[in-house]
């Protein structure tokens, strides 16, 4: 494509859309000069050359689409004695397009719409009327009056559309909506007439709905057209506009203001309860389409008036019926026969209202027990829907599925759990009763019919989805389910690990009745030992031993001794092996000492072996790395569970006798754990700088590190030496975050151990010291490591500051750091200088190091925050700027005054597009705000746009709605 040089004459954008839409290697070049055309001037003429009718489709559809950028985006390039010219001409140019092509017509459309919303408050106020007069089919003698009537109806249709996604000053949206509500009668009246003609064409009558349906987003007072409700109802049962006529229905419901009119929503449902032959043939005929559309329609009435369906069957007993029977087809709906997704994706559309109904008969205080007995029912057979609704298909057919229709499966019956649990905070005991009558019936299935094992993992599913609300105290159901699975043919890969995922779900019932341990532990135990179902046996065995660890002295050894044999094969992947550490360290808590160091004495060196093979590799590979990494989330996660020193047992119970000694005896030992990274930094300290430090190994060891130190706290303080030095030098060849938040975490830990604070000092002025020279040889692209390590020392300011005290550390150098850091473009790191900057001042007058680097840089920071304001920075991260002035303010209010004084004198500072005067009353604001942040950051927001150029602009009516 060769160069135009930016001039954007009818012949360049023509020949420039012809390199658009026929040669795919210049499109981009082509599409940024388009869009520079549009944004120009000189759109306002070119526009109307290229709407000419003998010009290419394309070039009328660019110069119509232009008009509407030119309208509705830089209206404020027009003089005023422009509008009425400018209406004239979109009025003929609609005329001239009433019989098509229907794309330009209907661009044309937004555009004259967004010209109305311009100008309906002050210079054309009556529009409508005005437009309703001009498009008589005297008027355009080239159409037929019914194309007039449809250009009529959609451009009333889109305007009210635009007026939606239009995005207008605060201050105006209210006026120009008010504006737009006083035609509304007129509208109507005209809908009215075109669906109450029983000889009106379709697609008339379609538009007609559509424009009701848009102008019901203007307020509330579409709502009190009654008849013209009831003609959306009759359109309905007309097949070629039932679709639309059901979408019309439905925004009308969903109406924010809707619930206001109980009566006409009453009434809208007794029409929707006559819908038993529409349900019946769009299922007959399998209209998927019309089918979704009416329980569209009916969910979103149920759901957006679920309190007016409860009120009406209280205090309207003659009602109850036909709110009965109206629920009923929701519970039709989500009963729809056939397989999700595959034969049917109606059902799916019914999940939110059965939450708002439950939610709203068991927050019912006063009818509470009234309301339980007329939806029992309904429950009830909603769940025996869903066990239904729940199963897989046959295997063979399954096999066939595609990833993406399993995704939905897997999520749809992830939907109907959280359902089962709805219908279970309603129905309680008789839930259980339920599940427990077809889970007998289902095992016998799948025993006696080993290939109809679906019903029973849909029994099986739905009691882990009521685990969570079913009370510890259960004595009635719970422990004959936790019986019956002894009685479960495992003979399936899916009824395993269903088995297994309910037993674990169960895990906090499970510590309340610790008997059932005996039937669930040696189940779980044998899960590791097949590579199927082993996901589901690491994590049931994981929530067991965190949530039973106070009953399981019987079954630890056991536990312990396979979990060990488990981790010696090649039956669990690398995830599984790390879930079986969590059971390990939480079963080993409650031993002996003796027994868990002996037992450490055994999981421990193959890990460690591995680990320094690794690390000494001369030749690193991705394999090897992962394997190190693999390596450190075992260790971590046992650093996060092995724990001695635990607490009281889970509900305050008492634990017994033999445990209880345990524990008082382990309690005057060191942690476990301690010994554990002894070893680890033995095994570091071994391989020396040897090793090729990478960022995933970086990540996994700080990890590691991190969780150790979290459970010994100051016990580490012997390895302390040891963890800086690996720390700094982890730091020196990958500075990742996890470094620096390992950082922060041991001078918070240490900060007032006084034995400990030289070293740390010293450590921490070598981190600060190497980032910032790493950082200074390429600032733009350090940004990652800038924003972390500000955030350090943020918190090193608010909770350790005395290591800004120390002599190694250089205040000066950290304040000029995140000064420089305000220049840099991303969000994320700007927002992190910021806080730190304004922290810095808060406390600088504790420390006299940072008292002097404030007074005597402070002026410099102030200008560099007003050249932010003013525009050398996106405009995403002005508001920042008013947390630095609100500390100035707070702490240093006198020298802010006298900072301020360079600022309003130099002129074209900090844009040349601001005055002195109106500097001056932004510095006033500024020292008068010294509590409210909001009003000082709307103050800042406000002055920025004005230094941009951008007040009065689309851009600056949603940067005030964002602050609103």
């Amino acid at each position: 494509m060769e160069d135009l040089s930016n001039q954007f004459t009818v012949e360049n954008i023509e020949r420039t859309l012809h390199h658009f839409y026929h040669d795919a290697e210049s499109q981009a070049q082509a599409n940024k000069f388009l869009i520079s055309a549009q944004t120009s001037p000189e759109a306002w003429h070119f526009a109307w050359q290229l709407l000419h009718p003998t010009k290419p489709y394309e070039a009328q559809f660019f110069g119509a689409c232009t008009l509407h950028a030119k309208v509705s985006k830089q209206w404020n390039e027009l003089p005023s004695d422009h509008y009425g010219p400018l209406r004239d001409r979109l009025l003929a140019a609609l005329f001239t397009y009433t019989t098509g092509p229907k794309v330009i017509l209907t661009r044309l459309c937004i555009a004259m719409s967004s010209f109305i919303i311009q100008t309906i408050t002050d210079f054309w106020p009556n529009a409508i009327s005005d437009l309703m007069s001009a498009f008589q089919p005297q008027n355009i003698p080239n159409a037929s009056p019914q194309q007039v009537a449809n250009v009529l109806l959609e451009l009333l249709t889109v305007l009210s559309e635009e007026f939606q996604t239009t995005h207008l000053a605060q201050a105006r949206v209210g006026i120009v909506r008010n504006s737009l509500r006083q035609s509304l009668d007129l509208v109507m009246n005209l809908v009215q007439s075109v669906l109450s003609k029983t000889s009106a064409p379709a697609d008339m009558c379609e538009m007609s709905l559509k424009c009701y349906s848009s102008w019901a987003l203007l307020g509330p007072a579409i709502l009190e057209y009654k008849s013209l409700l009831l003609l959306a109802f009759d359109s309905v049962y007309r097949d070629e506009i039932s679709q639309t006529a059901l979408e019309t229905l439905t925004n009308i419901a969903n109406h924010p203001e809707s619930s206001k009119h109980p009566t006409l929503i009453l009434e809208m449902i007794e029409h929707i309860t006559k819908f038993d032959d529409l349900l019946k043939k769009a299922s007959q005929e399998y209209d998927m389409d019309k089918l979704n559309s009416l329980y569209g329609l009916i969910i979103n009435v149920g759901e957006n008036h679920c309190h007016l369906l409860l009120d009406t069957v209280i205090n309207k007993p003659q009602k109850k019926d036909m709110i009965l029977k109206f629920i009923g087809y929701i519970l039709q709906c989500s009963s729809t026969p056939g397989q999700y997704p595959i034969d049917e994706i109606c059902s799916e559309q019914a999940f939110g209202f059965w939450y708002t109904l439950q939610d709203a008969i068991t927050t019912s205080e006063k009818n509470f027990e009234h309301l339980l007995l007329i939806f029992h029912p309904v429950f009830q057979a909603l769940l025996d829907a869903y066990l239904v609704k729940l199963r897989y298909p046959p295997e063979n057919v399954y096999k066939q599925w595609k990833s993406d229709e399993r995704e939905s499966f897997r999520c749809y019956r992830q939907d109907i759990g959280d359902s089962i649990m709805y219908c279970y905070n309603i129905l309680r005991t008789a839930a259980l009763a339920n599940l427990m009558a077809h889970l007998n019936i289902a095992t016998t299935t799948a025993s006696n019919n080993p290939s109809q094992w679906q019903y029973l993992e849909a029994c099986l599913f739905a009691f882990k989805e009521v685990s969570e609300s079913v009370d510890i105290k259960e004595n009635q159901f719970i422990p004959v389910f936790m019986n019956h699975l002894r009685n479960i043919p495992l003979q399936h890969i899916r009824i395993i690990s269903a088995t297994m995922e309910a037993i674990g779900a169960f895990a906090e019932w499970i510590n309340a009745h610790p008997d059932v341990l005996g039937c669930v532990i040696p189940l779980l135990l044998m899960g590791l030992q097949n590579a199927d179902v082993a996901i589901s046996a690491t994590f049931a065995l994981k929530d067991i031993s965190r949530d039973c660890y106070s009953s399981m002295q019987p079954f630890a050894e056991q536990i312990l001794h396979t979990c060990l044999e488990a981790l010696k094969g090649n039956i669990l992947k690398l995830r599984e092996k790390v879930r079986i550490i969590a059971t390990i360290g939480k079963v080993l808590s409650i031993m002996p000492y003796s027994y868990i160091m002996e037992y450490l004495d055994t999981l421990l060196p193959p890990m460690f072996n591995e680990l320094q093979e690794h690390l000494c590799c001369k030749e690193a590979t991705v394999n090897s790395a992962a394997i190190i990494v693999h390596d450190l989330h075992m260790l971590s996660m046992l650093f996060a569970t092995l724990d001695t020193h635990y607490g009281t047992d889970p509900e305050g119970e008492e634990s017994e006798p033999e445990s209880s000694q345990i524990r008082e005896a382990n309690l005057k030992m060191p942690q476990p754990v301690l010994h554990v990274l002894e070893k680890l930094l033995i095994v570091f300290r071994t391989a020396g700088n040897n090793w090729e430090v990478k960022d995933q190994i970086t990540e996994a060891l700080c990890e590691c590190l991190k969780r150790a130190v979290s459970m010994l706290t100051d016990e580490c303080k012997m390895f302390l030496p040891d963890l800086l030095n690996l720390l700094l030098h982890l730091y020196k060849h990958c500075p990742h975050q996890s470094v620096l938040d390992m950082t922060k975490q041991l001078l918070i830990l240490f900060a007032s151990d006084d034995d400990e604070r030289e070293a740390l000092s010293k450590y921490f002025a070598e981190i600060c010291d190497h980032t910032i020279q790493i950082s200074m040889k390429d600032f733009r692209e350090s940004t990652t490591v800038i924003e972390s390590f500000l955030q350090v020392l943020d918190q090193i300011i608010r909770r350790a500051i005395v290591f800004f005290k120390a002599e190694s550390v250089n205040p000066l150098v950290l304040f000029q750091f995140g000064t420089a850091a305000l220049n840099l473009p991303e969000k994320p790191t700007v927002r992190a200088a910021a806080s730190f900057l304004a922290e810095f001042i808060m406390h600088s007058r504790e420390v006299p190091n940072m008292l002097n680097v404030v007074n005597t840089q402070g002026e410099m920071l102030v200008m560099q925050v007003f050249k932010v304001i003013g525009g050398d920075s996106p405009r995403s991260v002005v508001e920042f700027m008013s947390d630095i002035l609100m500390a100035f303010n707070k702490k240093y209010f006198d020298n802010l005054c006298r900072w301020l004084g360079p600022f309003t004198q130099q002129e074209g500072f900090p844009s040349f597009r601001v005055t002195q005067r109106q500097k001056e009353e932004f510095a006033r604001l500024i020292l008068k705000e010294r509590t409210n942040k909001r009003r000082l950051k709307e103050t800042v927001t406000e002055f920025s746009l004005l230094c941009r150029g951008l007040i009065g602009t689309e851009y600056a009516a949603q940067s005030y709605q964002s602050l609103s």
